[in-house]
């Protein structure tokens, strides 16, 4: 059988080398083309020593647009990626976006949280926000997947099952986000400098962190209402910890609420509910998605953990993509977390 042929923008920084790693153990798709602005003429190993891939960087400026690929993954920071998706998309090739330009429903709303006019509002009302397990049969179709950010999808895994059901008070919800440095970028900055994070941790954009607007979106359609979140930085390399508090409409037995997990994941290859606390080495790598619950009273508590390059970025974005050829889910991503 043919291969999918992919094409990778911004295949340079973290989550476009997860994309190129995960696509090596791929049984029905390789990665043909690469695009990275600041690396372009270097090859993959001299970027990522780890990987194998015969591939070199193109300049996205000089080579804007690949005709000799099925589908093109883009991992741009916001704004960048507009003129290129637009064209792909007219074009009938599906792109799935790593980046946020596509999450954000309304083009006023995306202006608010990121200061950028959209410049491609056709595309934002047809793209399908891609958590894999909550999208359904909409990928199959969808010329534009917009894959979750990396601390919603931790979050959403956790708090949607619930509101779903109306169990949920609203503007009840609660986040607290424990993340790996990884989620900053490959950029430097002060704050991820050795010296800085690497014996503390910290808070950061608290109440005003650009993820908020993504998850209380996918929440208000069950009477999420307002929610809170306090994003931190932690030392260790990937993975992220999320912490979910909830007040429950009435009190109900923890036998029952783990049972909502239970059934709402029901078949999925990639979310487990576990008997005990979840830390982000048990996912590190792979597309998992580990949920544990506690309960006292109508206080709920629950805890995801994911990879963040995996899960919450370029397993994420494959996952998708396996859905919407028609692929076995698990293709590239069968792999077993790397413990300790």
């Amino acid at each position: 059988m043919k291969k999918l042929r992919i094409g990778i923008v911004g295949a340079s920084g973290y989550a476009g080398g997860e994309l190129l790693r995960l696509f090596s153990s791929h049984p029905e798709a390789e990665v043909v083309r690469i695009a990275g602005e600041s690396k372009a003429g270097t090859t993959i190993r001299s970027v990522f020593p780890h990987l194998r891939q015969p591939l070199t960087f193109e300049k996205v400026s000089e080579n804007p647009f690949w005709t000799d690929v099925d589908a093109v993954f883009f991992a741009l920071p916001a704004g960048q990626s507009f003129d290129l998706v637009s064209r792909y998309r007219e074009r009938g090739t599906p792109v799935f976006d790593l980046g946020p330009d596509y999450r954000l429903k309304s083009p006023s709303l995306y202006r608010q949280v990121y200061g950028l006019e959209h410049r491609d509002p056709i595309g934002l009302e047809e793209a399908v926000y891609g958590l894999p397990e909550w999208a359904g049969d909409r990928l199959v179709s969808a010329p534009v997947v917009a894959c979750p950010g990396c601390f919603p999808t931790g979050a959403l895994m956790g708090l949607l099952p619930f509101f779903k059901e109306e169990l949920v008070e609203e503007g009840s919800a609660v986040v607290d986000g424990k993340s790996g440095i990884s989620g900053a970028g490959r950029g430097l900055s002060l704050e991820t400098h050795f010296p800085e994070i690497g014996e503390g941790m910290a808070a950061y954009k608290i109440l005003e962190h650009r993820h908020v607007p993504e998850m209380e979106q996918c929440l208000n359609p069950f009477g999420g209402g307002d929610l809170t979140f306090v994003p931190h930085l932690v030392p260790m390399s990937r993975g992220i910890l999320s912490t979910l508090y909830m007040t429950l409409r009435e009190t109900i037995p923890r036998e029952e609420l783990e049972g909502v997990i239970d059934r709402c994941y029901e078949g999925s290859p990639f979310v487990r509910r576990v008997e005990s606390l979840p830390n982000p080495l048990h996912v590190r790598g792979t597309n998992d998605v580990l949920i544990h619950l506690r309960s006292r009273g109508r206080r709920l508590v629950v805890v995801t953990v994911i990879d963040n390059l995996v899960r919450g970025a370029g397993g994420q974005g494959i996952q998708a993509m396996n859905r919407r050829f028609g692929l076995p889910e698990t293709h590239g991503l069968s792999g077993t977390a790397l413990f300790p």
